[in-house]
This record gives structure tokens, C-alpha cells and sequence, in this order.
């Protein structure tokens, strides 16, 4: 497979950190929107609900600065920083796909756990829905390698949640996103990713009394 092909297939895979030069004004997003029922909330669970309204918003107008900011930082004793930001410019920058659309909607807020040092942390679950423009016609130009690719990400997110439009070379794509917010002692909330790939990693990164909290 060609690097280019294989790029665009990772780049869908962290659809976040994905955004096109034909666009160069940042998306304006709608802090009055609607989120799902998510029943009676603790005083803490507000917080971290107010705080994690706050990231996804981040994520929907492609605010890298402050994507990275809110990121639970020892994940960056694991990647490096500099080629995490150096790896969404490129994205941001890239002329061959652009996400028209990312938008999330919180669906649970789970328990605010807290511990003697300090240490406070929640699991929580949103959706998200992003649509994508093929812009580079020399990729998937053909019905064989669009096929391919169809096949690829419905093997990935299923197949209800994966919609093309061959025509305007659009893809659609709807996810159940998990994801922990971390709050340790005199520092603000911060979040990381939390699927299998994360999960491989969390013994470098997460704290003891989370791990052993953690929902499996």
C-alpha cells in the first residue's frame, strides 16, 4: 500500500487531530448546545462535566494548543510531545482529506473517585460524529481502492456507524468514545483516550490508585 493511502487511514483513525488548509478558519462552536440526559450530578461530577464540555470543545474547533494542554501530561513521558503537535499540523495542514464536520455529545458521567493524595478521576463516555471530504482525487480514485477502504473502517467502527457518499467523495463516522478525566492534587482536569491501544500503555503513564480503580 502506498504511504499516502496508509497516512489518510491512520489520519481517519484520529479523526481529532485532523483538519484541512482549505479551511483556515476555525470552526465556530456552539457552547449553547443541547447534551444528552445524563440524570442528577454530584457537585463533582458537574465539574468534570463543565471541565470536559470545555475539551470537547477544544476537539470540535481543532484548538491544538489547548487540546495538548488539557491532555493528561505524563502520556507525554510516552510520546513526545513535539512530535505529537508536529504530527496534527501536519494533519491540519494536509491536502488530502478535510473533516467538514466533528461534533460530540457527552452520554455518561461516571463516579468521581478521590483519594487520600489527593487524586481525584472519572470515567465518562460521549459520542462522536465527524465527516470527512476526500479531497485528493488521485486517492481511492477507484472503485476497487474505495471498497477497500469501506471495508477497512467498518471493520474498525462497524458497519451501522460508516457512511459513504462515492460521489462527493465523503465519509461519515460515528463512534462511542470512552475516555478519563485525571485531577491530581492543586492541578486542573485533565483527559486521555481510554481503549485498547491507550490501555496498553497506562502502566507507564497512569497513576496506582487509578489503575486499580480503573472500570474494565
Amino acid at each position: 500500500m502506498k504511504l499516502k493511502y496508509i497516512l489518510l487511514l491512520f489520519s481517519l483513525f484520529l479523526l481529532s487531530a485532523c483538519l484541512s488548509n482549505k479551511s483556515p478558519a476555525p470552526k465556530k462552536v456552539d457552547h449553547n448546545k443541547t447534551y444528552a440526559y445524563l440524570g442528577e450530578l454530584t457537585p463533582a461530577q458537574e465539574e468534570v462535566k463543565n471541565e470536559l464540555i470545555a475539551y470537547l470543545n477544544d476537539l470540535e474547533s481543532f484548538n491544538v494548543n489547548e487540546i495538548v494542554n488539557k491532555t493528561y501530561p505524563k502520556l507525554f513521558n510516552v510520546i513526545n510531545e513535539e512530535h505529537f503537535r508536529q504530527y496534527i499540523s501536519t494533519m491540519m495542514n494536509s491536502k488530502d482529506i478535510m473533516v467538514e464536520k466533528y461534533d460530540t455529545n457527552i452520554t455518561k458521567i461516571g463516579e468521581v473517585k478521590a483519594f487520600s493524595n489527593g487524586t481525584k478521576f472519572c470515567q465518562v463516555e460521549y459520542d462522536s460524529d465527524a465527516k470527512i471530504v476526500l479531497l485528493n482525487d488521485n486517492l481511492y480514485h477507484t472503485d476497487t481502492s474505495m471498497n477497500y477502504l469501506y471495508d477497512v473502517l467498518i471493520h474498525k467502527y462497524g458497519r451501522e456507524n460508516v457512511t459513504f457518499d462515492t460521489n462527493k467523495r465523503t465519509i461519515e463516522i460515528k463512534r462511542a468514545e470512552k475516555i478519563i478525566a485525571i485531577k491530581e492534587k492543586d492541578e486542573p482536569w485533565k483527559f486521555i483516550g481510554d481503549n485498547l491501544k491507550y490501555r496498553q500503555i497506562y502502566y507507564s503513564v497512569l497513576p496506582p490508585e487509578v489503575l486499580s480503580n480503573l472500570d474494565r
